[in-house]
């Protein structure tokens, strides 16, 4: 295979491996997997508390309950609770969360304090309420008494039923994005009582991103040796059940943020449900997209004896998904998964935030991340081209072995080998310079994408979220493919993109097919501008940066091949 036709299919490549692991994702969600999951775990229960049979499935259509009338004879009373990082208002109708205001962050619009809870869509079904008890439904709506109450602690309770009192104990240490939070259920009966309960362990997260991608339902899995997996359901797959043995932990995240109530003990858990809001917040079995969504776990039935107590503790992680915070967590550091490129991405990362320490501007640590690399490869950069004209030079000598031994391809290429080593020529060297750089793009790509300290994080003029496209304005119309947002930075690659082609040594183009497989690769940079076109800005700035010191590169290659002509 001669060179042209190989840095054709190396391009085609490119666009290929781009688009499949990281295009499409961006345009349809990733299905789910949950099944995958469940065929690794063991598939009968274990009394270690291992994951055990595990099933997923739309939920069943449940039989008719009692419905508990709610108390309305108690009065609606709202109580504050915080500390430095969060600031939590609770209802006592359903002793449930009604706001989750993160004081150290701004909401998409960067106006306002952070709030994980929505607000612009009501549903009774709040964060940490309990919806049903004692196979009694909507208890969400029932009002507690307020015990006690402080900056830091509140504590309410409510009448189950005759004997039955439920207790709800919460308290905010202090420099913590969580929540510790025990329900306790009395028996001051005389006799022993059968209960279980459904808590509502995360709804109504605040959107960030494109609900379809970057919202989900999640659960931690036990599998057993310290293990722990990930389960991950988008908003279209809802409902869904999970009836896993061993779930540690549920709730729910979008792109930066998570929700996440964790048992003290899995064993007392039988099942994690996700179920769709509609648009008047009332719980629907339709498909949607819009990323309004409740999670609730199912307990396990359990006994009461009679005049004695029963308490289960919980932990409500609410904060954002950043690796510093997230290892404070056991098993929460697998919400931040950057895939096949975890290693190089938390590489990449380390680097970013280590120059950020002296520039603060994530954006520069970008460009030095970029002129770092590019230097690295210089070297390897330059073989590649010198050795890219040694092949053309010898264009003449293949032409001719072609034409010797077109009946004998074996012995062409035998003959072409030898000529190649001669004169020093490696018709594969052109692309190792590019083979070498996709791990650090596809690592940059995740890290830029998922990485926390991106989030609304400016570089200058109108690029003022890195993690976003550098969108300079909206257009009155809309462009096939690209929409109506005007994207600068792509538009500046492109040109650079054409500039660089330029500046680098070709091949002659001594046949039809090989000006065919110049022609396509004059449109490479069009194909590049609309791959990018709405990826985050950060990537773009790395791309168009690394365009323009190959640019540099070449000219100052250029003067080397002509050292080496004369």
């Amino acid at each position: 295979m001669d060179r042209k036709a190989l840095i054709a299919m190396v391009a085609c490549g490119v666009i290929m491996m781009l688009y499949y692991p990281f295009i499409l994702p961006l345009l349809s969600p990733k299905k789910n997997k949950i099944t995958e999951e469940a065929q690794e775990a063991i598939v009968s229960e274990k009394p270690q508390g291992k994951m055990g049979a595990e099933a997923y499935a739309p939920l069943p259509v449940q039989p008719t309950q009692p419905e508990m009338q709610p108390q309305m004879d108690i009065p609606l009373q709202e109580v504050v609770i915080e500390n430095e990082f969060v600031k939590i208002a609770w209802t006592n109708e359903g002793a449930a969360l009604r706001s989750i205001q993160l004081k150290q962050f701004k909401n998409t619009e960067s106006r306002n304090t952070l709030d994980l809870v929505r607000e612009d869509v009501q549903t009774q079904y709040r964060p940490l309420a309990i919806d049903t008890i004692l196979q009694k439904t909507n208890f969400q709506g029932q009002r507690y008494t307020i015990l006690e109450q402080s900056g830091s602690r509140v504590v309410f309770t409510t009448r189950v039923e005759d004997g039955i009192n439920l207790i709800k104990t919460i308290s905010l240490p202090p420099g913590k994005y969580n929540i510790n939070m025990d329900i306790t259920l009395k028996n001051d009966t005389n006799a022993e009582v059968s209960a279980s309960y459904s808590i509502v362990a995360a709804s109504m997260i605040t959107h960030e991103g494109i609900p379809s991608t970057d919202m989900a339902a999640v659960a931690g899995i036990d599998m057993g040796n310290k293990r722990t997996k990930l389960v991950h359901m988008a908003p279209k797959e809802f409902p869904s059940r999970n009836e896993s043995v061993g779930i540690v932990w549920a709730g729910s995240m979008n792109k930066y943020f998570s929700t996440i109530l964790k048992p003290a003990s899995s064993d007392w858990i039988a099942s994690m449900n996700a179920q769709a809001f509609d648009a008047q917040g009332m719980l629907t079995n339709e498909k949607t997209d819009q990323g309004d969504f409740m999670v609730t776990l199912q307990t396990n039935r359990f006994r009461i004896p009679s005049h004695e107590a029963v308490k289960h503790s919980y932990i409500y992680f609410t904060g954002p998904k950043k690796e510093q915070v997230l290892e404070q967590y056991e098993t929460l550091d697998i919400l931040l998964n950057y895939g096949w490129f975890t290693v190089i991405s938390k590489l990449l990362l380390a680097f970013l935030n280590a120059v950020y320490h002296v520039i603060p501007n994530y954006g520069v640590s970008i460009i030095l991340l970029t002129i770092i690399i590019k230097a690295i490869l210089f070297p390897l950069t330059r073989k590649s081209q010198v050795s890219m004209f040694r092949m053309q030079q010898l264009q003449p000598m293949i032409t001719q072995l072609k034409e010797k031994y077109k009946h004998d391809k074996q012995r062409m290429g035998k003959e072409q080998m030898l000529l190649f080593k001669k004169y020093g020529a490696n018709p594969m060297s052109g692309c190792l310079p590019m083979v070498l750089q996709l791990p650090v793009f596809f690592a940059l790509f995740r890290t830029l994408q998922l990485s926390f300290e991106m989030r609304q994080a400016p570089f200058v003029f109108w690029i003022n979220d890195l993690s976003m496209p550098d969108t300079l304005l909206l257009l009155p119309f809309s462009i096939p493919f690209l929409g109506n947002a005007l994207n600068i930075l792509p538009l500046i690659m492109t040109c650079a993109s054409f500039v660089q082609m330029k500046v680098t040594p070709k091949a002659p183009a001594i046949d039809p097919q090989a000006q065919m497989q110049q022609k396509m690769m004059s449109f490479m940079p069009i194909m590049f501008a609309f791959i990018l076109y709405h990826m985050p800005s950060g990537l773009t700035v790395y791309w168009t940066t690394s365009t323009i010191f190959s640019i540099i590169e070449g000219i100052i290659i250029r003067k080397t091949i002509k050292k080496i002509k004369n």
